[in-house]
């Protein structure tokens, strides 16, 4: 009995579990060495103090009086606690109390078991934390022993790849091998997982349907208490929708979105490439510079949607004219350009111009109606016009606007085009202070009804007067007005002063004269227009039916219902409406019935050598009979000679235009025409 006692001595005193033993009172008795390192009470200290020492005050007293009910009604309890130490520590416990009794059941003593489980309850909670991210995380996670055989995986690794738990545990991540990386990918991913612990980078892997998918994946190791890998830990995340968006970003960055043609910057890096080859490989390149002529035309009256369209099918046309080599690139608007990175001869270049020129002017089909639409062709050759890109882009952007004076046509660089090229950018810069600086001047070209021989109206005609370099053509300047917008400002102007020429010749007696002005496509695009003109007769109080608009037969082409809505405008105000330049675009005769139009005037260009060539000629009378059938008058531009006249007459023309009659002249000259004897005061 001794040794049993001395057995449970020893053990009191050794055990890792705090003892406490009170009398049926509660007042502690006994505690054992351990319950001293937990609380840092000494059995001394504690020797006739209550539990109530370790109170922390967490509990409620409804917790207590529950705990000894039961242990009142079972004879123990168990379960965690929170208590304080001597420090004031708050430490959470393992309690187990148990009651003594004697043998007639009465209890003797409470005996209380516990331990300091505080550290073990933030492990749990950090392994519930950790488990919880395991679960919850978006990327996938596999663990493996060092084998590679796989122990778990969470959720994520499920929804990605298509395997279950269940379907992935006891099996290996070759699995999931896609067969894009070869073996040598491998050999070194593995090598820096042992030499650095980790390895991340770009993988591509199958999903269990067998399709294949880019990740991005993390593979550390996990070593145990002696330094040892344990296991291997892959976490990765599906990266499909980031590679798209990735490659979307490429592409924007270096295609044309429109057009799905390599765009300015590629172009750019395409055309250094092909510099850098034909050097080495020692052969030719060449560029060429293309610009759709009079795309704004189509564009600004049939809308951008059209237009786009116009731009999507003359591109594929581009391509369809080059070799797969070659590169077709949009800069942007309607200029395009063509690199060829290797040719024999300049012979090579001129052929591939040709048969774009010949590939763009067939009809293209947009919106129910033919379009038809030329081009001009600049064309530099590596290494006779440049030995860089920019001399290169810059040669054969000069050869292109020599090829925009004749339209449909190419041009090869030469170096006279230079002055060229610096006389339009000078003319440009000038254009913009030419109003401001009074540069601008308005002649008129008289029109004289053939029966009569009597001046029956004018044109209004923009000049301007250069201080360095002169008068400056029309043809030079009128479309870098309109490509730069600035037609609007300078149309209002040229109207407004028109206006007040013709009211002041009314006012000073003169016969009243009808005063054709030329409207442009950007000008009839404009929303404000049908109020300005309205304004301006209002101010300069002049009849409106002394304003004549001439518009261009590709307007009324191009924009059937907004033309009409216009013209319509045009007519109630009391404007007398002509197309100019009838015959010399794509003419579409059945849209002329549809117009409110008062005249049609025959290009110039029919009227040149009429009295000897057939084909004028009947063109001309053709034109002449339908338009008096419609209930037209027709005017003649161009006429230069006695016979153009007189067989024009026999044709039965209305009026004519043109050197014949007067060349364009100030306001001042023009005032001798006035009168009832125009044939004698002619000044030719």
């Amino acid at each position: 009995m001794k040794d049993k006692l001395r057995l449970y001595a020893r053990v009191f005193n050794k055990v890792m579990e705090s003892i406490m033993i009170t009398d049926s009172g509660g007042v502690i008795l006994s505690v054992n060495p351990a319950f001293t390192t937990t609380t840092g009470y000494t059995k001394e200290e504690v020797a006739g103090q209550t539990p109530r020492i370790l109170y922390s005050g967490k509990q409620k007293p409804e917790f207590y009086i529950h705990m000894w009910a039961t242990i009142h009604e079972t004879g123990g309890w168990k379960g965690e606690i929170w208590n304080r130490k001597k420090n004031g520590e708050l430490y959470l416990e393992w309690l187990t109390i148990s009651a003594v009794r004697d043998k007639r059941g009465k209890t003797t003593n409470y005996v209380g078991i516990f331990m300091d489980i505080t550290e073990r309850k933030k492990s749990e909670k950090k392994l519930q934390l950790h488990a919880r991210v395991f679960e919850t995380a978006s990327e996938g996670i596999m663990i493996t022993d060092t084998k590679g055989t796989i122990l778990s995986v969470n959720p994520a690794f499920s929804e990605t790849t298509g395997f279950t738990e269940a379907e992935a545990l006891g099996r290996t991540p070759r699995m999931l091998n896609s067969g894009v990386q070869d073996a040598e990918f491998y050999i070194q991913m593995w090598a820096s997982i042992h030499e650095k612990g980790s390895w991340q980078g770009e993988v591509w892997n199958k999903r269990k349907n067998g399709e294949i998918y880019p990740e991005w994946l993390t593979i550390n190791t996990v070593r145990n208490e002696n330094g040892k890998i344990s296991n291997y830990v892959g976490v990765f995340t599906d990266i499909t929708e980031r590679k798209l968006s990735e490659e979307n970003l490429k592409y924007l960055a270096h295609y044309d979105v429109l057009t799905g043609l390599p765009n300015r910057f590629l172009f750019h890096d395409r055309l250094s490439h092909a510099i850098a080859q034909a050097n080495r490989q020692g052969h030719w390149a060449a560029l060429m510079f293309i610009d759709l002529d009079h795309f704004k035309l189509i564009n600004d009256t049939l809308g951008h949607a059209v237009g786009d369209q116009l731009l999507q099918n003359a591109s594929k046309r581009l391509e369809s004219c080059v070799r797969t080599s070659d590169t077709v690139s949009r800069l942007g608007g309607d200029e395009f350009t063509v690199i060829l990175p290797h040719i024999d001869e300049t012979e090579d270049a001129l052929l591939v111009a040709q048969k774009i020129l010949e590939e763009l002017a067939l009809p293209f089909l947009i919106a129910e109606q033919e379009l038809f639409i030329t081009a001009s062709i600049g064309i530099s050759i590596y290494p006779f016009n440049g030995a860089d890109s920019e001399t290169l882009i810059k040669q054969a952007d000069s050869a292109m606007y020599r090829a925009k004076e004749q339209s449909n046509n190419y041009q090869l660089y030469t170096s006279n085009m230079n002055a060229t090229f610096y006389r339009k950018m000078k003319l440009e810069n000038g254009l913009r202070k030419a109003m401001e600086k009074d540069q601008l001047r308005i002649v008129y070209q008289p029109q004289m009804d053939i029966r009569t021989g009597q001046i029956n109206g004018i044109e209004a005609l923009l000049r301007w007067q250069h201080p360095e370099m002169g008068m400056v053509s029309p043809n030079e300047f009128i479309q870098i007005v309109e490509e730069n917008g600035q037609i609007v400002e300078i149309g209002e102007w040229v109207l407004r002063k028109v206006c007040e020429q013709n009211k002041a010749w009314q006012s000073a007696g003169y016969p009243p004269l009808k005063c054709a002005i030329n409207l442009s496509p950007r000008q009839f695009k404009n929303k404000n227009l049908i109020e300005t003109v309205k304004q301006i007769l209002k101010e300069t109080e002049l009849d409106p039916s002394y304003l004549c608009f001439e518009i261009t037969e590709n307007i009324s082409i191009h924009q059937i219902e907004s033309v009409l809505t216009v013209l319509h405008d045009f007519k109630e105000i009391g404007l007398e409406l002509a197309i100019d330049d009838f015959g010399k675009g794509h003419s579409a005769l059945s849209y002329l019935k549809k117009y409110p139009i008062d005249t049609l005037k025959i290009d110039k260009c029919f009227v040149q050598g009429i009295e000897m060539d057939r084909g004028n000629a009947s063109i001309a009378k053709a034109m002449i009979d339908m338009a008096h059938g419609l209930g037209l008058r027709v005017i003649a531009e161009g006429v230069e000679t006695e016979d153009q006249l007189a067989f024009l007459k026999d044709l039965h023309c209305d009026s004519i235009q043109g050197y014949w009659l007067s060349r364009p002249l100030p306001p001042e000259r023009i005032e001798s025409f006035f009168g009832d004897k125009l044939l004698l005061s002619l000044d030719r």
